[in-house]
């Protein structure tokens, strides 16, 4: 596991480096990001989940890998009501506790740990616990506003340009369906979707340049809490329940300890969240998952 954490750790230094001493130019991160999110990691995306027998991963898979979030997103909307939360945090940490880091970071963790056949798993179930948060998650965030929240307009314009979420869903009917998909397009795929990993994790080391996490401690563990220990521990309760072991049972607990996810950052500028404070879980929660892996990867080894 050192080597796994080192060798993630490092490329992300090598990006903060690269934008500490300008060997790239300002906002490069904004054009590597266009790329990845456009371009390489729906062609990633697409081309695992295609290579991914659905058939056989069954009922459990998907309660194990939807409920948890969904149970969390109840107890935050429970806190909410009970005048526990102010309605603003509860707003943003029903969205932002909820999707975690499960391409940027997630897809190099599991196929570096687990094998790259991993990442076909950590597609299919990223798509699903998108669609849940997509929906009952921006359902909530409209049930909890106290004010003047932005309308579905922003939340259709979202989903549109969530090209990982239609690649997503199109691989999941594909494979599903058994539709074949010419050799030459799935060669081009994955030529484009090798470049994935590595650029993904030296990108997420440009972007946390210049960044603080001073302020709103308080908040920063609240939102770490959920996101950290709460929403790992609800998929352990459950699937100890369902009886839920395995290859794939390894790959969602793995997924749903990932850190709050980049696009947070997108929707708190489109849905009026705290994006100070979103940016700050972002890098709150990044930083603190890398030693807490060690105690996710033992926690997997006894219980999954």
């Amino acid at each position: 596991m050192t080597s796994i954490v080192a060798n993630i750790f490092l490329i992300m230094v090598l990006g903060w480096v690269f934008r500490k001493y300008s060997l790239v130019p300002d906002g490069a991160e904004n054009v590597f990001n266009r790329y990845l999110y456009y371009a390489a990691l729906p062609a990633l995306t697409f081309v695992k989940i295609i290579d991914t027998p659905l058939k056989g991963l069954g009922v459990d898979f998907l309660l194990v890998n939807t409920l948890p979030i969904i149970a969390l997103m109840a107890l935050i909307t429970g806190l909410w009501r009970a005048r526990v939360l102010d309605w603003r945090l509860a707003r943003t940490a029903v969205i932002v506790a909820a999707l975690g880091n499960t391409v940027y970071l997630g897809f190099p963790v599991v196929s570096m740990r687990l094998g790259e056949w991993a990442i076909g798993y950590a597609a299919v179930l990223g798509s699903i616990q998108n669609i849940v948060i997509f929906t009952l998650g921006f359902l909530l965030i409209n049930v909890i506003c106290e004010g003047s929240c932005p309308g579905i307009s922003s939340l259709r314009k979202i989903i549109l340009h969530n090209l990982v979420l239609w690649a997503s869903v199109s691989g999941l009917l594909i494979s599903w369906f058994a539709v074949p998909v010419p050799g030459l397009l799935k060669t081009v795929l994955s030529d484009i979707g090798r470049t994935t990993l590595p650029l993904a994790l030296f990108t997420m080391g440009l972007s946390l340049y210049g960044k603080s996490v001073s302020g709103n401690f308080q908040k920063l563990s609240f939102i770490a809490g959920l996101k950290l220990f709460v929403l790992p521990l609800f998929y352990l309760l459950l699937a100890y329940l369902l009886d839920f072991k395995g290859e794939a049972a390894r790959v969602g607990y793995l997924e749903a300890c990932m850190p709050v996810a980049v696009l947070n950052f997108v929707i708190a500028k489109e849905f009026n969240f705290d994006a100070d404070l979103v940016s700050q879980s972002i890098i709150f929660t990044t930083l603190l998952f890398f030693p807490l892996l060690y105690l996710y990867d033992w926690v997997m080894t006894l219980a999954l």
